[in-house]
């Protein structure tokens, strides 16, 4: 059986994939000059992303309060650095500093369009656009390293 910090971990990439998918949607949207899709796509990216950075949080307030720990540590049983964990960490700090970097101009680009300053919204998305997308994938791509090399579940006992 899963353990709560499995579930939190599967629950918070199962988001980033959704607002991945939304992402693309609303991408899609745009380019083909459906407004009102794009909009409603990109909305839900918003709240899938709010959701993804709430359940976020949550999973690492357990792991201070349940299990004593602040974060969860990659192939912790491996000494030294391998060639996998070379390149997790080559995808996590990139992911984690444009996380922090990317979100105020998201705010941004969601108060431009709804303030109907579609211009300045066009010029701010051209490039928060795919650093979002890039958060978004490699969030995935890093539970996936942390659930299949059993990092997870390590964490938990």
């Amino acid at each position: 059986m899963a353990s709560t910090t499995e579930i939190l971990s599967r629950s918070v990439a199962g988001l980033n994939a959704l607002a991945t998918v939304f992402l693309l949607i609303g991408f899609a949207k745009i380019k083909s000059g459906d407004r009102v899709g794009h909009g409603q796509a990109m909305r839900n990216a918003v709240i899938t992303s709010a959701l993804f950075l709430a359940l976020y949080l949550a999973s690492k307030v357990h792991l201070v309060f349940a299990l004593h720990k602040t974060n969860v540590v990659y192939r912790p049983e491996v000494v030294g650095l391998t060639w996998d964990k070379l390149l997790y960490y080559i995808i996590l700090f990139p992911h984690i500093l444009l996380a922090i970097l990317v979100t105020p101009f998201v705010l941004r680009a969601v108060w431009l369009a709804k303030a109907g300053r579609l211009e300045e919204h066009k010029r701010l998305v051209r490039w928060v656009f795919p650093v979002w997308l890039y958060v978004s994938v490699t969030g995935v791509i890093v539970w996936a390293f942390m659930e299949f090399s059993g990092s997870l579940a390590a964490a938990a006992k």
